[in-house]
């Protein structure tokens, strides 16, 4: 026989739990990235500690339920989580406490500011040829806008902008003349 259980409780309830992209990627076996995880809360930070233990289980006492299997997810065999930030000390940015960094492997990332390896990674990002020539007008500018703001010898802008300045002007060649 079917119990009327679970649609008396949702009648009643003010909202409908949904899992998220963490809990979704924990019962499936995916991998998460977890982009910038030095801007998240404290308090984020804390949930994913007991995430980050052997025992890779988390406990969603938010979402109710009958008993502690209702509310408990042990992440399957394959899930991973891959975290990505930007040292601290920049605008905005803190350091990951001790404990939580130590449960990550580190990979430190330089800063690309090689000219020649700059103009490599934007010609490998021009979707129409016609564009290639303009990379190193874009180094130019940078090497003018560093300049203009104080940072003589080096770019005013970080590899991110670069790259979004050639994804935009990718999509207004391809806008103007579609293929």
């Amino acid at each position: 026989p079917r119990t009327l259980f679970p649609y008396t409780t949702l009648f009643r309830s003010l909202f409908e739990w949904h899992d998220g992209p963490l809990v979704q990627a924990m019962h499936a076996g995916d991998l998460i990235l977890l982009d910038e995880i030095s801007l998240a809360d404290d308090s984020v930070l804390e949930r994913l500690n007991s995430v980050l233990e052997p025992s890779r289980t988390l406990v969603l006492a938010e979402k109710g339920g009958r008993d502690l299997d209702d509310i408990r997810v042990v992440g399957h065999p394959d899930f991973q989580i891959l975290a990505t930030m930007n040292p601290g000390g920049d605008f905005g940015k803190k350091e990951l406490s001790p404990a939580l960094r130590n449960r990550f492997t580190e990979i430190w990332v330089p800063l690309v500011d090689d000219p020649e390896e700059l103009l490599h990674i934007i010609g490998s990002r021009w979707r129409e040829p016609s564009l290639e020539p303009y990379g190193a007008k874009i180094l130019e500018f940078g090497r003018w806008f560093g300049d203009a703001v104080g940072v003589q010898g080096n770019l005013g802008i970080g590899l991110r902008d670069i790259l979004a300045w050639v994804d935009f002007l990718n999509t207004v060649v391809l806008r103007i003349h579609p293929s």
